[in-house]
């Protein structure tokens, strides 16, 4: 796993037991995904992973899925269905590498233009799920949970409930602030209860170090102020921009990427009724490349 919070370095994660394995997740470019595996290997055979569930479909969890082509990949119906709507390796690329004519192309070649997603093949589940599924792995039973819209328009926890530990995908983010695709800041705060409802102890986020219970909890209040104070914003009829710069002031701590505020309150936004507010994957990068410029 990576301890940074830079954007594309995510945590993936293996439950292996009598030589059957699950992987959750892959990494963001090849390169790094044979990493991954070469680590799966110092625990058992890369070939044992018959299973990789992907938590959501943004390319740093999923474009290493072609390299475990035995697997089945199994992921929510709401995941599934969203996976048309990501940006995908080729429009990344043409992106990050376009001369930095404005704030948004800028925003994204610092911070992908280092990736190397040469050979990358999106590859679509192969299987999906709604509510909540039970999977035996050798000895260890492995229940997936169905998030729904929240970080990303579905998203997919794992929980090892024998080893109290919970693989949360990007419902969670550890020590940056959480980036919010969907439109539902709720959601999020919801994710949030049910990933402490399961009674784990230790809980692996999709960036940044592993949380305990406090930490999943110091999270979702964050998650809720910030909700608060964007719903208190839209109610007075604060225009977006405005709003996102004043909860920047206020609520961006000391957690990486404070300008992925600006998608949160977007959300609020959204979920409060405001028309016209931006909602698609570049109107996104555009109002967090504003908001750290």
């Amino acid at each position: 796993m990576h301890n940074r919070t830079d954007w594309g370095y995510s945590n993936s994660g293996l439950i292996a037991s009598r030589g059957q394995a699950l992987l959750v997740d892959t990494q963001f470019t090849l390169d790094a995904t044979r990493r991954l595996l070469a680590a799966v290997e110092e625990i058992c055979p890369s070939d044992a992973v018959r299973t990789v569930v992907s938590t959501h479909q943004n390319g740093d969890h999923t474009w290493g899925h072609r390299l475990v082509p035995q697997a089945e990949v199994v992921t929510s119906v709401a995941s599934a269905a969203s996976s048309c709507h990501e940006m995908g390796p080729e429009q990344l690329t043409l992106l990050a590498q376009s001369a930095a004519a404005d704030n948004a192309s800028a925003y994204v070649a610092e911070h992908f233009g280092h990736f190397d997603f040469t050979d990358v093949v999106v590859v679509p589940p192969t299987r999906t799920f709604e509510g909540r599924e039970e999977r035996q792995v050798g000895d260890a039973v492995v229940e997936l949970i169905d998030l729904g819209a929240g970080h990303s328009a579905g998203d997919v926890a794992v929980h090892v409930p024998d080893e109290r530990v919970v693989f949360a995908g990007d419902a969670l983010f550890s020590g940056a602030h959480m980036v919010v695709w969907s439109g539902s800041l709720s959601g999020c705060i919801r994710a949030c209860q049910v990933l402490l409802d399961t009674g784990a102890e230790v809980f692996v986020p999709g960036h940044g170090a592993l949380l305990d219970r406090a930490g999943v909890a110091a999270i979702q209040g964050r998650l809720s102020d910030v909700a608060e104070a964007a719903g208190a914003y839209a109610q007075r009829g604060v225009p977006l921009a405005n709003a996102a710069r004043l909860i920047k002031a206020s609520h961006a701590g000391t957690w990486a990427h404070p300008e992925r505020l600006f998608t949160q309150a977007a959300a609020a936004y959204i979920e409060a009724g405001v028309p016209g507010v931006p909602s698609g994957t570049l109107a996104l990068v555009e109002g967090m490349a504003a908001l750290a410029g």
